[in-house]
């Protein structure tokens, strides 16, 4: 089964990233008017918080979204690394996808248990440690406690994610993300307007959860599937392909932890040694450039399950032509972000009424330059992944630890405050992450930016033209 990438997918990725990274800046304006900056930059640990127990996802979705599009690319036998081209065939092995999806549904709902236990005692103990001193303790609580089940209910069915992805139902499973996020938006919108609170938003996120789990599962079992699976006899393989998905699921969840400590352990920190106001300003000059970075690899990302195929293919032509579409794309959305939030983000935030405003002019350029870094080389780390290998585990980790040590010292012992974070985090990262992987994909494809970029242009004219 070729997996096909066209325009309706591709309009639906951006769907998607408006409404699943974007949910916030909806709700942005209400929560800014409604909420103190005290309560935002306890909303922003919310995030951080649920972001760090993220990491127990210990890279299962991207591994075994890769094998999901192996099987559907005619893959027989799935390895611990690397890719099995000899053995391929025009027809899809539906008992290996069977064992696959089985053994996901297991990882799932035991990573959903660890969550709520870690959530529920060490998350509510760091909740309650920070905020003894304000007035509305007990409700910010009360929304912890529904935000932790909310989170909880999305670990359980994550695995529907990497289904709908690695069997090329890119649209189908972007559409859960937009109509379970319009969900969340419009309940928490009324909440909040009617001055519930953190309460409204975590009531609104949990809903959205169910709304997401009934939709993944109507799209990925459809009727052929259905009937196809129901003729596999009972069987156990999982533990085999268990150990299959764990042998680059492990790396990619030690790169997690190194990008957490890299991307999100400074929020945290800040929050116990900063004034909470300077918090929030941090945490929303990041959360608006997170969003940035993530909507500048949504084309990526689209095309990534396809990327997946032509590795099994070995089609390196089509992969420089992609992969240079994507780069393209990604840059200048990128940029052109970054000048609209420099030149007009406080002063939207002005007109909204927010009591929070963006770091200071040269504080935030220098993150964003960090952020684009940052994404330039994600982009580059996660399409080496498709040859099924991950070599950029040590470097994550050193980087990781090394960014959050540094970030510990200078707040703890220095009065450079957020300045001193962002010098040292760009410092590390300069001197080898930001590098290394671009120049390892450039050497593995034979190319360079300058003929990525004009394949990219092409490809891009060409898809233009037969739109209009």
């Amino acid at each position: 089964m070729e997996i096909k990438i066209n325009n309706k997918d591709v309009i639906w990725s951006y769907f998607s990233q408006i409404f699943q990274f974007g949910a916030g800046l909806f709700l942005l304006p209400v929560i800014l008017r409604k909420l103190p900056s005290e309560h935002l930059a306890i909303w922003y640990v919310f995030l951080s918080i649920t972001s760090l127990v993220n990491l127990l996802d210990f890279g299962f979705q991207q591994t075994i979204m890769r094998n999901v599009s192996y099987i559907f690319s005619g893959a027989q036998k799935l390895l611990k690394f690397g890719i099995h081209d000899d053995d391929s065939s025009e027809e899809v092995n539906y008992e290996l996808l069977l064992s696959l999806i089985k053994s996901a549904k297991k990882i799932y709902r035991t990573i959903a248990i660890i969550a709520f236990i870690l959530l529920i005692t060490f998350g509510t103990w760091y909740i309650y440690d920070i905020t003894t001193e304000l007035a509305a303790q007990q409700d910010i609580l009360i929304a912890w406690v529904i935000y932790v089940f909310s989170a909880v209910l999305n670990f359980y069915f994550y695995y529907y994610t990497p289904l709908l992805l690695g069997r090329g139902q890119i649209k189908e499973s972007n559409k859960t993300i937009v109509f379970s996020k319009l969900f969340y938006i419009g309940f928490s919108f009324v909440g909040l307007s009617l001055n519930y609170g953190l309460i409204a938003v975590s009531i609104g996120n949990l809903l959205g959860s169910f709304v997401n789990r009934v939709l993944s599962y109507n799209y990925f079992y459809d009727e052929d599937l259905k009937i196809k699976l129901s003729k596999i006899k009972d069987f156990s393989k999982d533990r085999d392909i268990f150990s299959i998905i764990w042998a680059n699921s492990y790396r990619l969840g030690l790169v997690s932890i190194g990008a957490f400590l890299i991307l999100r352990s400074n929020t945290l920190l800040t929050s116990k040694f900063l004034d909470l106001r300077i918090v929030a300003q941090y945490g929303l000059s990041l959360q608006l450039l997170n969003i940035l970075a993530r909507s500048s690899k949504v084309l990526f990302n689209t095309f990534l399950p396809m990327f997946n195929q032509l590795r099994v293919k070995n089609n390196i032509i089509k992969l420089k032509k992609y992969f240079g579409t994507s780069l393209l794309i990604g840059w200048s959305t990128y940029i052109l972000g970054v000048i609209i939030i420099y030149f007009l983000g406080n002063d939207i935030l002005s007109l909204i009424g927010s009591e929070t405003s963006l770091l200071p002019e040269s504080y935030l350029l220098f993150l964003s330059l960090i952020l684009f870094l940052e994404f330039n080389h994600s982009i580059s780390a996660t399409f080496i992944t498709t040859q099924n290998e991950v070599p950029f585990v040590k470097a994550a980790l050193f980087s990781g630890v090394g960014i959050a040590i540094s970030s510990f010292i200078i707040l703890k012992y220095t009065n450079y405050g957020i300045l001193g974070i962002l010098i040292f985090q760009f410092i590390i990262q300069l001197g080898y992450n930001n590098w290394k992987w671009p120049y390892k994909v450039l050497k593995d494809l034979g190319t360079n930016y300058l003929e990525l970029f004009i394949l990219g242009s092409k490809h891009s004219l060409s898809k233009l033209r037969s739109i209009f």
